[in-house]
């Protein structure tokens, strides 16, 4: 990954949607989706590395496997929810991107709930 690559595709849509925005809303957010699903494709052996290292420092540390799985998810889940947020904005319906961040919390304190149960319980276990 090159971040000056990506920050050039990021300028350049930047411009075009801004140019096109007037004329052509519809194309304007399409190319705004395009350029974001491109930046992500960029990253993604970066994200990989970042998961690969996130099992092993499981391995190591001896804690449970699923809540590193569980805390990639709910990470996971908080870079779609702004994404989608993000685009539903740019293509004027704020208010959609709001419930769409709204679900992506209510999503992440579900997945949640296992692991601050179990914290609250080896806490409850530590306390005489």
């Amino acid at each position: 990954m090159n971040i000056l690559q990506i920050a050039a595709i990021g300028i350049i849509a930047a411009v075009l949607i801004t140019l096109l925005k007037e004329t052509k809303p519809e194309l304007a957010v399409m190319l705004g989706v395009a350029a974001g699903v491109i930046i992500i494709i960029l990253v993604v052996d970066e994200l990989y590395e970042v998961v690969v290292a996130f099992y092993n420092i499981a391995e190591v540390s001896g804690i449970a496997g699923g809540i590193f799985t569980t805390v990639l998810k709910i990470i996971g889940i908080g870079y779609v929810t702004e994404f989608a947020a993000n685009v539903c904005s740019d293509s004027g319906c704020k208010s959609v991107g709001d419930k769409i961040q709204f679900a992506g919390k209510v999503v992440i304190m579900v997945l949640a709930l296992p692991i601050i149960n179990s914290l609250l319980s080896l806490i409850v276990e530590i306390l005489p």
